[in-house]
């Protein structure tokens, strides 16, 4: 898997296509949230106030779907970008067959999941040869 994404992620470019950005609820950290807010001229509060949906405990979330910082399929705050944002779609990770379903939801919505596991359906022969 890993091995898959490493060839398929080089040749995909995530900034033309910002479908994730359409479609996917962020969570971010506290130290996000300041990060962020400093990287906009903003106070910590303001930013909270115009951009996080905050929830039980320490659980931030974007406030939008599409994302505010989204213009044009690229992202405004890019090199600022969310954690879950820059390690989106996880494929590099350990430990994938605990996220298949996950990744099956963004099947259709990111390129990279959608070629990663259509080789990964060639690699380990997932169709039946016919008799």
């Amino acid at each position: 898997m890993q091995k898959l994404n490493r060839e398929i992620e080089a040749q995909i470019d995530c900034t033309k296509c910002g479908a994730c950005c359409h479609q996917l609820m962020v969570n971010i950290t506290e130290e996000e949230s300041v990060e962020t807010a400093e990287y906009l001229g903003l106070s910590t509060s303001d930013f909270k106030e115009k951009y996080v949906e905050s929830g039980g405990g320490k659980l931030m979330i974007m406030n939008t779907i599409p994302c505010h910082f989204l213009k044009d399929c690229s992202c405004t705050i890019y090199e600022k970008r969310f954690t879950e944002c820059r390690a989106f779609p996880n494929l590099d990770q350990p430990n994938f067959n605990s996220r298949l379903f996950a990744t099956l939801i963004h099947y259709g919505m990111c390129p990279i999941i959608y070629n990663v596991v259509e080789q990964l359906k060639i690699a380990t022969r997932f169709f039946k040869e016919e008799i």
